[in-house]
């Protein structure tokens, strides 16, 4: 059920960002705007946008919740990204038209760092869930996702004319990534408290 609703919802978020920008305001184009512009405050449309962030991110924390129950660690980088991820739907950019509409600037500075914090979680997430994956090709797979997540936020700095193709490239990637993982990655055991102690007890006799 909970790898549905996943799909369900990264289905939703896929659309939104290749579909809604038809819909949106005049100028916009996939190639040089971003996700955020789509929900930007005073946009048409803007509350699909952040409505399918929001379920994008309450998704990630119920099958990760599920796949990950044992590794606290793992669980608390996870819920921290998807926090930050959630408030960047909550927390609106301003809009481009300045001239026409006043603008919710604190909103907007808000939105900004939930975006860069984002980015910050998730490579966090990735750095701590290498540790508990089983199989080194699935390690190697994880680093791969950490090295685009850093990789591609310096591009979007790099060239902003190509920013919305870099962020869609992102966040295509990193949650495609993440239901992969959650999906068919193997973990190691966790050790419980108990059978550590007995192990000691054994090694001290």
């Amino acid at each position: 059920m909970y790898a549905k609703i996943y799909l369900f919802t990264y289905a939703l978020f896929v659309a939104t960002m290749f579909v809604l920008p038809l819909f949106s305001f005049e100028g916009y184009t996939i190639t040089k705007n971003t996700i955020s512009e789509l929900g930007s405050q005073k946009t048409s449309g803007n509350w699909f946008a952040n409505l399918a962030v929001i379920l994008l991110s309450f998704a990630v924390v119920s099958l990760g919740t599920k796949q990950l129950r044992p590794f606290w660690k793992q669980l608390a980088a996870l819920y921290f990204f998807s926090v930050c991820f959630f408030l960047t739907g909550v927390y609106q950019l301003a809009g481009l038209d300045a001239h026409t509409y006043i603008f919710n600037y604190t909103d907007d500075a808000l939105h900004s760092l939930f975006s860069m914090l984002t980015s910050f979680a998730f490579c966090l997430f990735c750095f701590t869930f290498i540790f508990i994956v089983e199989k080194r090709n699935h390690k190697w797979q994880t680093f791969v996702a950490l090295a685009l997540s850093l990789i591609l936020p310096l591009l979007i700095f790099l060239y902003p004319e190509y920013r919305g193709i870099h962020q869609r490239i992102l966040f295509l990637g990193a949650f495609g990534w993440l239901f992969y993982a959650f999906a068919l990655y193997t973990f190691k055991k966790q050790v419980s408290t108990t059978s550590r102690m007995k192990r000691y007890k054994k090694q001290k006799k």
